[in-house]
């Protein structure tokens, strides 16, 4: 017994049978230590070394000679910050991330999210 005539929306055409677009899913592709930014082991772990190299601190509140601590994990817990953001050309090399608490992130967020507006 055929299949019957269906809408392929992959090539926008009606087949009988499989597309012959079709390709096999990799799941290999999908390592989640490859995925740019945040996510996976790599990432968790140079967060928890840049919070031990800032000890615990918000480097904003720091700068401006107010002592607020964070934690890894947690109600308190602490943003790994990009300094100089990845969409103006920063990257994820140590000397370009900071520990910050998550009320100094909600705020530099927004200051360059306004930014990147007016570009």
């Amino acid at each position: 017994m055929k299949k019957a005539a269906r809408y392929c929306s992959r090539c926008r055409a009606v087949h009988q049978g499989d597309c012959p677009k079709k390709t096999a899913h990799n799941w290999n592709n999908k390592v989640r230590s490859n995925r740019g930014g945040r996510g996976g082991r790599p990432w968790q772990r140079k967060r928890q070394r840049i919070f031990e190299r800032d000890n615990y601190l918000c480097q904003i509140h720091l700068a401006r000679g107010q002592i607020v601590t964070v934690e890894l994990h947690g109600e308190r817990h602490g943003v790994l910050d990009h300094i100089v953001p990845k969409f103006e050309g920063g990257s994820d090399d140590d000397d370009n991330l900071q520990t910050i608490c998550q009320a100094c992130d909600k705020e530099k967020t927004h200051n360059e999210s306004m930014r990147s507006r007016k570009k």
